[in-house]
């Protein structure tokens, strides 16, 4: 924006540029706005650390007056290349290989009345909302498969989940729980509020990726019963831990969208696992990223997989299926 300049460093990877851009965006936003008070909704929760579903997200401020503009287009961006780089002015856009052209993202400003003395604080010497203040306005007003993705992250963040002690994630993630649910449960007149609650108990700290809880989500919207997260298994005296998993029925769902960076020997060590896991009775379907974006294939694969004989009872919760586009 006007007398905010980014000189970009990131060189690898969409998602890293894109990562660099928003939090330059949210920077900017922060140094031109007189009277901003902090950093909100998914912008605020890469500052805290965590993951959102979309790479390039609309900034978000909260302001200490009414503003006159809500909403400003900010430069459009083209990422894939050396580094990430501003549209050039003028109507063609020349895109070099493996270049793609960034959302028209914008920049959001937001009066809020409703701060508590403790909805802000400092990271980086960057004011943003607090950890419990972000989950509960990305759970009223994201789409619900953003606010998944959000979720689940802050909460990792927030419980820095161990397997090995589980009971001291698990208290820490049932405090965050009802921090906002007491918060929810303050705005009774506001839309949105029903939903929030709902999502609320679907999110885990034991999802360890954003496409994991997209797959999770994807399972969930169909109408699946709630999984167990980080299952513990012993097969042939190994232990294992899986994604997905419901074990009344010995399934598990796995989620492989970091396979394809690691080397053959991880790869190779995936595959005794799973043998493992098929010989003392477990069905195992796996999922890369591409085939999150074709939700109803991975319905149709997880339900090929489940025991002859064994029907399930499908609740779809149509409300969870409202989304952004994919990056």
């Amino acid at each position: 924006m006007r007398g905010q300049v980014l000189l970009p460093q990131v060189s690898v990877g969409h998602w890293a540029q894109k990562r660099e851009v928003t939090l330059a965006r949210a920077v900017a936003a922060l140094r031109a706005g007189a009277g901003t008070i902090a950093i909100a909704y998914e912008a605020a929760v890469l500052i805290h650390g965590g993951s959102l579903r979309r790479f390039e997200p609309d900034i978000d401020v909260l302001l200490s007056y009414r503003p006159r503009v809500s909403a400003t287009a900010l430069p459009q961006v083209i990422y894939g290349g050396t580094l990430a780089r501003r549209v050039p002015r003028g109507e063609r856009i020349p895109l070099e290989r493996a270049e793609r052209l960034g959302r028209r993202v914008q920049l959001r400003r937001h009066y809020r009345e409703d701060l508590r003395e403790h909805d802000t604080v400092t990271i980086n010497g960057v004011p943003v909302t607090s950890l419990a203040r972000t989950l509960t306005d990305c759970l009223l007003d994201l789409p619900p498969a953003d606010a998944l993705v959000a979720g689940d992250s802050l909460l990792r963040v927030h419980c820095r989940p161990d397997r090995w002690r589980s009971r001291d994630t698990n208290a820490l993630w049932q405090e965050l729980v009802a921090d906002v649910e007491e918060r929810l449960s303050s705005y009774r007149h506001r839309n949105g509020r029903v939903r929030a609650q709902s999502l609320l108990k679907l999110l885990s700290p034991w999802a360890e990726s954003p496409g994991e809880s997209e797959l999770r989500r994807i399972l969930l919207a169909a109408g699946f019963p709630l999984p167990d997260l980080q299952h513990r298994v012993v097969a042939e005296n190994n232990e294992y831990f899986l994604d997905l998993a419901w074990p009344d029925i010995m399934l598990d769902v796995e989620f492989d969208g970091a396979l394809k960076y690691a080397g053959d020997d991880v790869v190779f060590q995936e595959g005794i696992r799973q043998d493992r896991l098929k010989r003392i009775g477990w069905r195992v379907v796996r999922f890369k990223t591409p085939a999150l974006r074709e939700p109803d294939s991975i319905v149709r694969q997880v339900l090929d997989a489940s025991p002859q004989g064994r029907m399930w009872v499908l609740q779809p919760r149509a409300w969870m299926n409202t989304v952004s586009p994919l990056p």
